[in-house]
């Protein structure tokens, strides 16, 4: 894929794109979060979007820092934190897989580690490789009970099935298997134009992220999403 592609379509966008936008939604899609991460005094929100989780994140944490590729998204971000009055112990900035971790070494200093380092809906716009480098990188900045939560990660067994309808009680299975071959040729369609096989991105198995900790050496966990039917949780702690 492109990552272009993604760059300009972030580019001017002002939120995430939640399964709803509503207040109430986001502080229940937070708490779901912040309970799989369970506690820790620091937090790196990367990908923070328009900060809509970081803002409910921040609460819990006496440093959080949150850093997003779109400008667009990280002034909202600042809007969004300040209307919540926790400029004190939150950190916004412009940043990509490619350069965080240099802006945090900047910041904070070449020591400076994280309890929690979290990313949410955001593995999908990251190839294989990037995910490596991520979480290796990540993990050099660590504490050492830290955790590594990748949220909301496109679940490769089960989204093109959802796509369809299956999860639809009031669909017809021939209409779901129609959407689901038409789902197909979508994809076709798309690779030979260019642009991204899915709609959302990439889409993993667990399997992926079990390689990837035995080769950190790191613990993996896997939970379902609370509120994203064809979505995982990926949380990465050390041995």
């Amino acid at each position: 894929m492109n990552n272009t592609f993604w760059q300009t379509y972030w580019s001017d966008k002002t939120h995430g794109e939640h399964r709803s936008q509503a207040e109430y939604f986001l502080k229940k899609e937070a708490a779901e979060k912040l309970f799989h991460l369970g506690g820790g005094k620091s937090l790196l929100d990367f990908g923070c979007g328009s900060a809509d989780l970081l803002a409910y994140y921040a609460q819990a944490y006496e440093r959080t820092v949150g850093c997003d590729r779109s400008e667009s998204m990280i002034e909202k971000a600042k809007e969004r934190i300040s209307r919540f009055n926790l400029e004190k112990g939150c950190t916004l900035f412009n940043a990509d897989d490619a350069n965080v971790w240099q802006h945090i070494r900047e910041k904070f200093g070449s020591g400076f580690e994280f309890d929690r380092i979290t990313a949410g809906q955001v593995v999908q716009y990251m190839s294989r490789e990037q995910i490596d480098h991520f979480i290796a990188n990540a993990s050099r900045h660590l504490t050492d009970k830290g955790k590594i939560c990748l949220f909301d990660v496109v679940d490769s067994r089960t989204y093109e099935l959802w796509r369809a309808g299956l999860y639809d009680e009031e669909r017809m299975s021939a209409k779901i298997i129609f959407r689901y071959f038409l789902g197909r040729l979508r994809r076709i369609k798309n690779k030979l134009t260019g642009k991204p096989a899915f709609d959302l991105g990439y889409i993993y198995p667990p399997a992926l992220f079990t390689t990837l900790a035995e080769k950190h050496r790191l613990t993996v966990s896997f939970t379902h999403s609370m509120y994203y039917e064809y979505r995982y949780h990926v949380v990465l702690e050390r041995k």
